[in-house]
């Protein structure tokens, strides 16, 4: 779940839109859900990665409607 006030604090705390906050959100909820964590440095630098391409992604597909 996500909680759409938290989203919009959040946002405006890293400086971008609600809607990058509930991506990024969506993303790592998702690969959290599928057994990633970060909490090693290696685990981190792989689910981040991830996650990076994931937020790509959905950048790619905005750009195409």
């Amino acid at each position: 779940m996500l909680c759409p006030q938290v989203a919009i604090e959040q946002a405006k705390g890293a400086g971008h839109s609600t809607q990058d906050e509930l991506q990024l959100l969506t993303a790592h909820g998702l690969l959290h859900l599928l057994g990633f964590d970060h909490a090693e440095p290696d685990e981190e630098r792989e689910m981040f990665g991830l996650q990076r391409d994931i937020l790509i992604g959905f950048a790619h597909s905005e750009r195409r409607r």
